[in-house]
């Protein structure tokens, strides 16, 4: 066997650069649909719009709320809202619907890992969505907005390792939502429901810091707090040292959770599935 033939032949078998293709595969469709992508995009910064508006008549009069100055509540929430569109509403609702029209068995069929298939999907939607609307809010940011850099080299090389690993994280998130629809049968009411509960837990409307003290504990326990809040604690240096090591240790606790729970939740959704016709 040729070097070529083997490296084609090692392509064809090994789950590697099957995912690589589904990720590619899905990027491609993301710039298909050209139209939904700028909708997403400007609905994004629509709500970075409001919610700066907002914020500066909370401030008014005011030099910090909770410990956050304007210029810090003005880059968190530009930001925050940045990192939310990372993932869009494609990855749970494609989900969903292969689930609502049967489609879902051309996936069990596969020799590919489920979950990991829609991690490659995602990635892939993100590549196009989530970094399109993420580059644009932030560019919106720093040029009219004068938004802060990041509080040091330091605060920006963390801020991407818990931006990488937010990203895994809301993926599992959506990936345990989408997979309820095996019972409910309709997808809808759980997207709304999760949008809201993962918008508030994760900080991306309001800082944890301001939110009442019982919730605060709540919140600063659960996994979605590492989708927004730990990434920009991060950059504005309000987490250094060890405070910041147990954020990150945080983040991959439930990381490696959701991924484990993620994997026993589909086996369990495998074995209700009924195929009716042919």
């Amino acid at each position: 066997m040729t070097a070529v033939e083997e490296t084609t032949w090692r392509g064809r078998t090994e789950p590697g650069p099957k995912y690589l293709s589904l990720a590619r595969t899905t990027l491609q469709q993301a710039i298909a649909y050209r139209i939904t992508t700028l909708f997403n995009v400007g609905l994004t910064f629509i709500w970075v719009i409001i919610l700066y508006y907002l914020w500066r008549s909370a401030y008014a009069g005011r030099t910090s709320i909770g410990g956050l100055t304007w210029d810090q509540m003005r880059t968190y929430v530009v930001i925050a809202y940045g990192i939310n569109a990372l993932v869009g509403w494609r990855t749970g609702s494609a989900m969903m619907a292969t689930i609502r029209t049967g489609d879902v068995v051309f996936e069990m069929v596969r020799p590919l890992n489920y979950c990991t298939t829609q991690l490659a999907r995602s990635v892939g939607y993100t590549v196009v969505e989530g970094a399109v609307s993420l580059a644009f809010t932030l560019a919106i940011g720093l040029i009219f907005l004068h938004i802060e850099a990041p509080a040091s080299v330091a605060a920006a090389l963390l801020f991407v390792l818990a931006l990488i690993i937010g990203f895994l994280t809301k993926v599992l998130v959506v990936f345990l939502v989408s997979l309820l629809t095996f019972w409910t049968l309709n997808g809808m009411g759980l997207m709304w429901s999760q949008q809201a509960i993962m918008q508030i837990l994760s900080g991306t409307i309001v800082p944890l810091a301001l939110m009442p003290a019982w919730l605060q504990v709540i919140a600063g326990v659960l996994p979605l707090r590492g989708i927004v809040s730990t990434p920009l604690q991060l950059y504005l240096g309000q987490s250094t040292g060890w405070d910041a090591v147990g954020l990150l240790g945080l983040q991959l606790f439930w990381l490696v959770a959701l991924w484990v729970l993620a994997n026993l939740a589909w086996r369990r959704a495998f074995r209700i599935v009924e195929i009716q016709g042919g």
